[in-house]
């Protein structure tokens, strides 16, 4: 079979999803190897998986320049900047090509490779080895298509003005104009060495093509057209639009042999305290976890605490990632269990509403572990877009952690724990991933272009 070469920025939701897509690549056959600029090995080879650690994608827009005093500093660094164009644009472009990328392919002899979709160093000297390739995107659709919302907004295709056509379409072009000056003024501030520019030129020298490469609203300085791209999404839970061609949604890849954190005995003991109050008083177990929200997000919590607090029917589990002081819960309900951080999945498998901040990595584990959603979107990233679609398809509800009172917190999952359409429709989304891997969707699509370019 083939030698697959997987290489992602090792951020901690595709790292998780990637050894689910990985381990499914093994058991069809194939040799996997698993390479990263992010000091991720330990992690790696705990799950069993061949790891190469890469080079730090280092991009110093600003190296190179004298540290110029006094009031003309800024004016005597942009003349400084242009004067010496030329020659810290090619400084620029060595330190961006990514040699030992390069070496590892070679050295390998890879047949076949699976980049990142924001590595785009890696994408362009991939191409210029003339390398089959498939992009990995653990999002939604980022392309603008008809009928589809910017996956930055939380809008919803037919509610309310913003869901109306016009009004989506006004968006994208909005978006283009900002995004545009936005690459202008930083093109000419760095005068041609900003990230955006270099990477361009990086693509002329590997001949990369340029209609390939189009504008990009997020993430990065742009994306790519024609490209084959896996999506590690349901296309069923995507809004109705004019779908990008050679885009392939190959469901939510959960693993769930992934090694978890691991608890302190005495957080242990208290976590099997909250499900033994759920045995107990057959109580409802509510799991908030809120670690990408913005750090020491205070009232958000006091919020959530107050909402499910003294329910005595409910009992609610917070996984913090370590963004909050301890002293902070000294004195809490004794329905409310608190930790700095704790094993998701594990929890999730007891749970019975997920509050979660919209990260598509945890909507994709509540879905695996049939769990309806409460979503507060952390409001960064695409965790609007996710949290408009788990509303848009009944997954859960969509609250505003700025703007939802404890009262209409607690009333929302009230709704959701006792209304079985939420359930129901979590259940038949579950019943969807489960589909793709039985059809063996990925699999498919990844001999397919091994077929193609045997």
């Amino acid at each position: 079979m083939a030698k697959i070469i997987c290489a992602t920025s090792g951020l901690t939701g595709i790292l998780n999803a990637s050894y689910h897509l990985l381990a499914r690549l093994e058991k069809a056959g194939h040799e996997v190897i698993y390479a990263s600029p992010r000091p991720i090995e330990e992690k790696v080879i705990e799950q069993g998986i061949h790891f190469v650690q890469l080079p730090e994608i280092i991009n110093e827009e600003e190296a190179d320049i004298p540290d110029f005093k006094g009031t003309l500093r800024k004016f005597m660094r942009l003349k400084y900047k242009i004067e010496n164009a030329a020659i810290r644009r090619r400084n620029a472009l060595e330190r961006i090509d990514p040699k030992a990328f390069e070496k590892l392919i070679i050295d390998e002899q890879a047949d076949l490779l699976i980049v990142d979709i924001e590595l785009h160093e890696y994408i362009f000297k991939a191409f210029g080895r003339k390398l089959p390739m498939l992009l990995l995107s653990q999002w939604f659709s980022v392309w603008n298509r008809k009928g589809l919302p910017y996956l930055l907004h939380d809008s919803i295709p037919g509610k309310g003005w913003q869901g109306q056509s016009w009004r989506i379409r006004f968006s994208w072009q909005w978006i283009k104009l900002s995004r545009w000056i936005k690459f202008a003024k930083k093109d000419f501030l760095s005068a041609g060495t900003n990230r955006r520019t270099v990477l361009l030129a990086l693509a002329k020298q590997e001949g990369f093509p340029t209609e390939y490469i189009k504008e990009n609203y997020w993430p990065g300085p742009f994306t790519y057209d024609q490209l084959p791209v896996l999506s590690m999404t349901n296309l069923e839970m995507e809004f109705p639009h004019d779908l990008r061609p050679n885009l392939h949604y190959i469901g939510a890849m959960v693993c769930e042999s992934r090694k978890e954190v691991k608890l302190k005995k005495e957080e242990r003991t208290k976590l099997e305290a909250a499900f033994n109050y759920k045995q107990k008083n057959n109580a409802a177990l509510i799991y908030c976890s809120v670690s990408t929200l913005h750090k020491g997000d205070h009232r958000f919590i006091k919020k959530i605490i107050k909402a499910v607090g003294f329910q005595k029917k409910w009992v609610l589990i917070i996984g913090l990632g370590g963004l909050i002081e301890d002293s902070f819960f000294e004195e809490l309900p004794n329905n409310v269990f608190a930790f700095s951080k704790v094993p998701q999945l594990e929890v999730l498998q007891n749970a019975d509403c997920s509050i979660n901040h919209g990260g598509i990595h945890t909507i994709n584990e509540c879905i695996h572990f049939k769990v309806p959603m409460l979503v507060y979107s952390g409001k960064r990233s695409d965790q609007n877009g996710c949290a408009a679609r788990v509303e848009y398809h009944q997954l859960g509800m969509m609250g505003d952690k700025d703007l939802d009172d404890p009262k209409a917190m607690t009333e929302k999952i009230n709704e959701i724990l006792t209304n079985p359409l939420y359930q129901n429709k979590v259940e038949q989304m579950h019943h969807h991933s489960v589909r793709y891997k039985q059809d063996a969707i990925l699999e498919s699509i990844v001999n397919d272009i091994l077929k193609k370019t045997s």
